[in-house]
């Protein structure tokens, strides 16, 4: 269905997703409008396709798929749209345009600008900025319109038109495929929707690359930077509906192109996407030069009794190989798993670096870990993205990833904490910035869950054997009395846990169903740890899950739990958004990287709210459409209600977004869901997170699963063989 009107009131539009809402004036009627568009004004002229639907909320809508700009149709109209968009052009001399040309207006504007001259109230500047308008806005609405056909969104649309401009029409007729190449955020079932409605072979040379890199794309979601060149032939030609044998010529076209790499590993032909080979040959490139530098044998005795009278240590003869191995090597890797000492040895590590007057970086992958090593060492420690000043970078642009200049690392020693988390392109962009005198100590829990982005950087380094490496295995005395550190390593050699059922602080819960798991967790957070432990429920425990869908994803979990801690009730203002209630002092995270997020700290002012961090909503603002948000180190921060996809509700959060974080008491409910996402370093992680108290719900036979599956530990890369071979 099309409806034809002119817009009159805009009452909210997201610019990170396009979504909006429109009050359009019809011919006949008035109407509230949603949908995904961009660069709509109140005045515009639009035609929207779509259907009329009823909000449980907000009543009768027309939701439209489709929104295109049209050129005022009346006079009056266009006299109004040429006032309100030419700068110096006023309703007057608007009125005396179209007077004089009436309906050829448009035309004439566009094709004859030299017969404006004869309009009173036009010099040569107002009649080129009259033109040049007409013809941008022609060109861009008869591109939007033409892209709508296909399915393609009035905001991509406009992305595509940005980059290929007046060309754009006859670079998607000539070849659709090429647009994936000039804008990331396109989905090749898309493009190809496009291209075989107009007509273009199943086995067309462009159509056939494009879907090999599709397919190629596919293997880096589950975190892979390679997949067996027969598995991508197969799973390519069932993608695109042809023979293998065209697929084999593809892959010879991509490889000349330089677009792909394949690599022989294990006697096995591996394919890259071109971006992840080059970024790991630059890794490994970096390593061996780094571990091929001289390295000393001191045992560094003495300054390891200074800091350790200095803290009132005792460290263990393990600790201080680490000490050594990490000051005499130029390159080096700490890794145990908690309560084996590595914050220990980093402080010990940077107050002998002061003492040697020798000057150090510390930076960990998340803002979360940052803060945590900030607090343990009393050093500050940056991400890795605010030490390498990456900002406002598309993750999903992996050739400006792998090219971003990043900024130089002076500093003697640069040391990395929560080295698992680091992926590939990460990784490849932090060596850059080092010099080659620079010394690298990364500092991590191999066994964790690897990176959230493609790559298995920290394993495949201990795997060369290429870097001096030092196992921390001896836990600590005040760690071995926690039933939590000592199960998690039970788990970690693929061990059940053991549970006790007094003097502990590990729990299992055992349930029969998903009902009686939430209704255990439920019971827990509004009264039984209350009872049991002095704790403040809203800041002190987290519920973390493998999940966000099902009954116990997060988004389910969320809705229970703020229903128990902070329910509707009138004294609190509260603000919907895309299905969820943000309600004064729910408990908040932040789900991107925003390094130009504005906050006030105790009255002074900086930038930068990350992807993990956690706050309480401490005012709405319906009126002005704001809210106030407090996060944990009191950086208070005003988001406007355009703004809130940033966030998400963190009564409970997911066990890959807890990485890097630790929390006094953690509940875990495990019952049931998709089995490999249920794996033993997932469990581990999970339970590595809890301080003080940890409790498990649900299915016992889940929890041993996920001890006996370890396929998450399997990552297709080739950076342990690019640095083995060379």
């Amino acid at each position: 269905m099309k409806i034809t009107g002119k817009v009159v009131a805009r009452i909210f539009h997201n610019a990170s997703n396009g979504y909006t809402v429109l009050v359009i004036k019809t011919d006949t009627d008035s109407l509230t409008a949603v949908g995904e568009t961009s660069e709509i004004e109140v005045g515009d002229m639009i035609e929207l396709e779509g259907s009329y639907d009823t909000h449980n909320s907000y009543g009768d809508q027309f939701k439209f798929s489709t929104c295109t700009k049209v050129m005022p149709k009346d006079r009056t109209a266009l006299v109004q749209y040429i006032s309100d968009n030419i700068k110096g052009v006023g309703k007057k001399t608007a009125t005396n345009i179209v007077n004089m040309f009436e309906d050829e207006t448009v035309s004439v504007i566009r094709m004859h600008p030299d017969r404006l001259s004869e309009v009173s109230g036009l010099n040569e500047e107002k009649i080129e900025n009259l033109r040049n308008f007409f013809l941008n806005e022609w060109e861009k609405w008869n591109t939007v319109e033409y892209l709508s056909k296909f399915g393609i969104s009035v905001l991509v649309a406009n992305k595509i038109y940005e980059t290929l401009r007046s060309d754009t029409i006859a670079i998607v007729k000539e070849d659709p495929y090429s647009l994936l190449g000039f804008v990331k955020t396109l989905d090749f079932k898309t493009i190809d929707k496009i291209g075989l409605n107009q007509g273009i072979s199943h086995d067309n040379s462009s159509r056939i690359c494009a879907g090999i890199l599709y397919s190629l794309s596919e293997v880096t979601e589950f975190g892979h930077t390679c997949i067996e060149e027969e598995k991508l032939i197969e799973h390519s030609a069932d993608v695109l509906g042809t023979t293998e044998s065209v697929i084999e010529n593809g892959l010879i076209s991509l490889k000349m192109n330089e677009k792909i790499y394949i690599q022989t590993i294990d006697d096995v032909n591996y394919v890259f996407i071109s971006t992840f080979y080059l970024a790991e040959r630059n890794i490994s490139e970096t390593i061996i030069a780094h571990a091929n530098q001289f390295s000393s044998n001191k045992e560094y005795k003495r300054e390891i009794e200074i800091v350790s009278e200095k803290h009132d240590l005792i460290l263990s003869e393990e600790q201080m190989i680490a000490i050594s191995t990490c000051l005499n090597n130029s390159i080096s890797v700490i890794t145990g798993g908690p309560g084996t000492g590595k914050t220990t040895i980093i402080k010990c590590i940077i107050d002998i670096l002061s003492d040697m007057k020798k000057s150090y970086v510390l930076a960990a992958p998340t803002g979360r870990a940052a803060k945590r090593i900030t607090e343990t060492t009393g050093k500050e420690a940056k991400t890795l993205h605010r030490l390498l000043e990456i900002t406002k970078l598309d993750d999903r642009d992996l050739d400006l990833f792998l090219n971003f200049i990043v900024k130089n690392i002076e500093a003697d020693v640069v040391i990395v904490d929560e080295a698992s988390m680091i992926d590939t392109l990460m990784m490849n962009n932090l060596l850059k910035a080092m010099k080659t005198t620079t010394k690298i100590i990364l500092v991590g829990d191999v066994n964790q869950l690897p990176s959230v982005g493609p790559g298995s950087i920290l394993k495949d380094i201990i795997d060369s054997e290429m870097v001096p490496t030092v196992f921390l295995r001896e836990i600590y005395r005040q760690s071995s009395k926690s039933d939590i550190i000592m199960n998690a390593h039970k788990v970690n050699r693929g061990e059940f846990p053991e549970f006790k059922t007094k003097d502990t602080d590990l729990f299992f819960l055992k349930t029969n169903s998903i009902e009686e798991t939430v209704s255990e967790l439920s019971s827990l957070i509004a009264y039984r740890l209350s009872n049991f432990a002095d704790i403040n429920i809203m800041t002190d425990l987290q519920v973390l899950t493998p999940t966000k869908k099902n009954e116990l994803g997060t988004y389910s979990l969320n809705k229970t739990i703020q229903n128990i801690l902070n329910p509707k009730t009138t004294k609190k203002h509260s603000k919907e958004h895309r299905g969820k209630i943000f309600r004064e002092d729910d408990k908040v995270m932040q789900i991107i990287n925003n390094y130009d997020r504005e906050y006030n700290q105790n009255d002074v002012r900086g930038t930068g709210i990350y992807n993990g961090d956690i706050g309480y909503i401490s005012h709405i603002d319906n009126l002005l459409e704001y809210m106030v948000i407090i996060f944990d180190d009191d950086k208070k921060v005003d988001y406007k209600f355009d703004e809130l996809d940033e966030l998400e509700h963190a009564y409970a959060v997911t066990i890959h977004k807890s990485q890097g974080s630790e929390y006094d008491y953690v509940i875990i409910p495990l019952y049931s869901g998709y089995p490999k996402l249920f794996t033993r370093n997932l469990l581990y992680t999970a339970m590595t997170r809890a301080k003080k108290i940890l409790i498990l719900i649900g299915n016992r036979n889940i929890i041993n699963f996920m001890v006996e599956n370890i396929e998450e530990n399997n990552r297709k890369t080739g950076l342990k063989h690019q640095i083995t071979k060379k």
